[in-house]
């Protein structure tokens, strides 16, 4: 497996002098499905943007996998994508293709391609040329993460992405993680609550606890080593 983030010595927040969480060490590799877990506040969506470059670290390297671009390394998905109000679903797709368009913003017939099967793999082909402010959450997220993947990185950020869903679409958005994983030979991290869904759909967790710890390993791991029971009994 190959090694597609290496994070070294990381300590995350907006403030060196009182950080939300030190010294994380962990690697993630391309196809596999990460869950970060972990109680509210304790820093997961601070570690996602830093990850993301949304926001410095306040120490320690993120390093890069081989091969990767440093300006096209990841797609982040944060938590309550914003929706265009005009836009369809084949447009707001194609926003995530913006890096690729030509100085007229104008992208080349295989761009076009790439959106439309895209839209295929995702299961949103049908919704094409509806207004994307008239979906369900459920359609909604799953129009967000086919904007990451036509960013085509190596590497798939995304903040709660099954929050406020019904156990349905929970679990129709944890499949399509999991498919995109294995398909397409992305990493995919994703910070979650739902620890039932986690445990089917993950192949290794990352808890982030109170003490100030980071554990990393399977899921089945975490279980027999006390951490789950830990973190949410």
């Amino acid at each position: 497996m190959s090694v597609i983030l290496d994070i070294v010595n990381v300590s995350v927040g907006y403030s060196r002098h009182k950080p939300l969480f030190e010294h994380i060490n962990a690697q993630l590799v391309r196809g596999t499905v990460t869950g970060l877990l972990g109680p509210n506040g304790i820093g997961k969506s601070t570690l996602l943007k830093t990850i993301a470059g949304l926001l410095p670290p306040l120490q320690g390297s993120i390093r890069h996998g081989e091969g990767a671009q440093k300006n096209n390394f990841c797609a982040f998905v944060p938590s309550q994508p914003l929706r265009a109000a005009h836009f369809s679903v084949r447009d707001t797709v194609s926003t995530g293709r913006h890096r690729y368009t030509n100085w007229l913003g104008i992208e080349d017939r295989e761009g076009k391609q790439i959106v439309e099967n895209v839209l295929e793999r995702t299961g949103i082909k049908h919704l094409a040329e509806r207004n994307s402010a008239s979906l369900s959450d459920g359609e909604f997220h799953r129009v967000a993460i086919a904007r990451a993947l036509v960013q085509d990185t190596p590497l798939i950020l995304l903040d709660e992405p099954t929050a406020f869903l019904d156990i349905a679409n929970k679990r129709s958005i944890a499949l399509l993680l999991r498919k995109l994983a294995l398909e397409e030979n992305k990493g995919i991290l994703f910070s979650t609550h739902d620890l039932t869904l986690a445990m089917e759909q993950c192949d290794y967790f990352w808890i982030m606890t109170p003490e100030g710890e980071l554990h990393r390993g399977t899921p089945a791991l975490m279980q027999e080593n006390g951490i789950i029971d830990r973190l949410y009994y």
